[in-house]
């Protein structure tokens, strides 16, 4: 039964083992695969595992072929002796039990995915790119260092400042990427952000439905609470009323010991903790509200009526028509990821961040803005911006005038027109 198949001894070394798993699925594993997902036969055998870690539905398809069909795999699934293995956490010929080698097929599409999404992974070093990258628009160098900071502990951190977002947010979720089933979930994954995933830890395992998930992520904090304490439902997000929360909540569900010793990248920066942090009153505008139809943009038809509300024009000292304009195209141009981080890890109201943003664009110019608070803006300068308001004392009790003279405070030495901030 076992003598079709043969493989090396497993190793300590987890390269060779990974090698030895990606031979088993390209070979043995696509060969039963093929006679049960058609789609299989027509791609390359070279790059037959490429093109399924690339394609979520796909995968999806082999991974509940595989499942049906467990037996089907008998001469693959069999120990370093040759002898069957039915529980799906013993080691395999290959080196890896089921369990882990499924847990490593879901972080590679997941990987593949969040940098397809969210930006690929940097080539070279921070300081490489300062050498080679071409001159910062006018006042975006001085404002960059200044809000960034120059202290020693920033300027040796080295490559981990330049970790692209999406592989902060793989950093953030990869131990809790262990099974088949979250496949179809990972696109909604990809909308979260590092201080999310850290703050639900283990209890993202109970999401098992993409569209609960993306309730969850849509939701303010009393959907948040409701779905974390199993007072949620579809109904319920319907419109029809929530039922009242059991306590207390469930105890998140364990996460294995080899997940858990694999995980070694520290946490990135970011600071809210879901749920235990609040997210904001029950009632407010939510971030996925605030959204454009795409889920790309900040959707400018919520912002301009809250940006010409009275009590918003005092705290930006009543712009005229021209600085309205100005406001309205930046606050067009901010991107999904700025939304989210200032209405969840600071915990934002829709017109806190709206006077934020709006005192921002009035106070660089309009390129700056975009770099900073984009769609392909720099996450790592949004999360500085979120330490310093809290260090400022700013939160979700903090009024418009507040947050207005904060972002003035701290951007008014950058002219819209040029000029870099003048130090002190």
């Amino acid at each position: 039964m076992s003598a079709a198949h043969t493989y090396p001894l497993p190793s300590r070394n987890g390269e060779a083992a990974r090698l030895r798993v990606g031979q088993t699925l390209t070979g043995p594993v696509l060969d039963v695969l093929t006679a049960m997902v058609p789609e299989l036969a027509v791609l390359p055998r070279r790059t037959a595992l490429e093109a399924v870690l690339n394609d979520l539905p796909l995968l999806h398809r082999c991974c509940l072929a595989f499942r049906a069909n467990r037996t089907r795999f008998r001469s693959v699934l069999v120990d370093g002796r040759g002898l069957p293995v039915s529980n799906d956490n013993t080691p395999l010929a290959c080196g890896r039990t089921v369990n882990q080698a499924v847990a490593m097929i879901v972080r590679s599409a997941a990987k593949r995915y969040f940098r397809l999404r969210r930006g690929g992974p940097s080539s070279m070093s921070a300081t490489a790119r300062s050498r080679l990258a071409p001159p910062p628009a006018v006042g975006f160098g001085g404002m960059l260092r200044w809000l960034m900071g120059r202290s020693e502990a920033i300027a040796t951190a080295g490559p981990a400042a330049s970790r692209s977002e999406a592989d902060q947010l793989y950093d953030a979720i990869r131990r809790y990427l262990l099974h088949d089933w979250q496949v179809p979930i990972i696109p909604q994954y990809a909308r979260m952000i590092p201080s999310e995933v850290r703050g639900l830890g283990a209890r993202i395992l109970d999401f098992r439905d993409a569209g609960d998930l993306a309730a969850y992520i849509d939701g303010g904090s009393d959907v948040r609470a409701a779905m974390l304490s199993g007072a949620w439902s579809r109904d319920a997000a319907a419109g029809a009323g929530f039922r009242p929360p059991p306590a207390p909540a469930p105890t998140p569900e364990a996460v294995p010991a080899e997940a858990e010793a694999e995980t070694t990248t520290a946490p990135v920066v970011g600071g809210a903790g879901l749920p235990t942090a609040p997210l904001g009153q029950p009632g407010k505008v939510t971030a996925g509200k605030m959204l454009s139809r795409d889920g790309r943009f900040l959707r400018i038809e919520a912002a301009l009526p809250l940006l010409a509300s009275p009590g918003l024009r005092a705290a930006l000292a009543n712009p005229d028509a021209a600085a309205m304009a100005r406001m309205s195209d930046s606050l067009s141009r901010t991107g999904a990821a700025t939304v989210r981080r200032l209405m969840v890890d600071l915990d934002l109201s829709a017109e806190q961040m709206v006077v934020m943003l709006a005192a921002a664009s009035l106070a660089v110019p309009a390129s700056v803005f975009e770099r900073m608070f984009g769609r392909g803006g720099d996450a790592a300068l949004v999360l500085a911006l979120v330490r310093r308001a809290r260090a400022a004392g700013l939160g979700a009790d903090s009024t418009p005038e507040d947050f207005a003279r904060f972002t003035r405070a701290l951007f008014g030495g950058f002219i819209a027109g040029g000029g870099r901030r003048r130090e002190s």
